[in-house]
């Protein structure tokens, strides 16, 4: 997907934004705990963290329930509006504000650890990958906690076979780990963990990274 794509894409739609709310339980569970795994293993409960992007707000929540000084951030309107609403339906303490996730404004590490969870996949172009990591590691202090879909897994494969059987175009897009490590380390961040949702089955992996200077 290209940035123009992906811009096109971000949810200002109220509709498409009260979609995404409707996601299934058990996968909503499982990310969650996938989120869960990984801070546990940091174990810095309380500080702050930049959710970018937010969407409608689900892991904004889950951290501050979790007693973390939350901060999401989207660009589509819709899609804020939505997050502040669940997050006062949820009565929790979050920020949730309208940036872009390329420059989201804020002063370099801003933030003990910064969250993009499920953003990567959709960019094809590494130099697009880049743009979002840079931004990343700019304004965290610590960690950088990223998602990425594995080429290593059954559905990417399958992924891989429908385009072949159809011709369609992918949606989504594999990273390996040295790619992503190669970018990070470019930045001054280090591998730290790799949380998968699934080892083998699932293509979603959380990856951890820290700051190494």
């Amino acid at each position: 997907m290209s940035e123009n794509e992906y811009l096109a894409r971000i949810k200002s739609d109220p509709q498409a934004a009260e979609a995404y709310l409707r996601r299934k339980p058990a996968k909503h569970r499982a990310e969650m705990h996938m989120l869960q795994t990984a801070f546990t293993a940091l174990g810095q409960p309380g500080g702050t963290v930049l959710d970018a992007p937010c969407g409608v707000g689900r892991a904004t929540i889950w951290l501050a329930e979790q007693g973390y000084r939350a901060t999401g951030i989207d660009l589509g309107e819709a899609a804020v509006a939505t997050a502040q609403r669940e997050v006062r339906r949820a009565a929790v303490a979050a920020t949730v504000e309208r940036r872009d996730v390329f420059a989201t404004g804020y002063a370099g590490r801003s933030f003990d650890q910064v969250l993009c969870f499920r953003l990567l996949h959709h960019f094809a172009q590494p130099e697009l990958r880049e743009r979002l990591i840079a931004e990343a590691t700019r304004v965290a202090d610590r960690h950088v906690l990223i998602s990425y879909l594995s080429p290593c897994s059954y559905t990417t494969l399958r992924r891989r076979v429908r385009q072949w059987v159809t011709g369609k175009p992918l949606k989504q897009y594999p990273v390996s780990e040295s790619e992503l490590r190669e970018v990070f380390e470019r930045h001054g961040f280090a591998p730290l963990l790799r949380v998968p949702r699934n080892r083998f089955l699932h293509s979603l992996q959380l990856a951890v990274f820290e700051r190494a200077r």
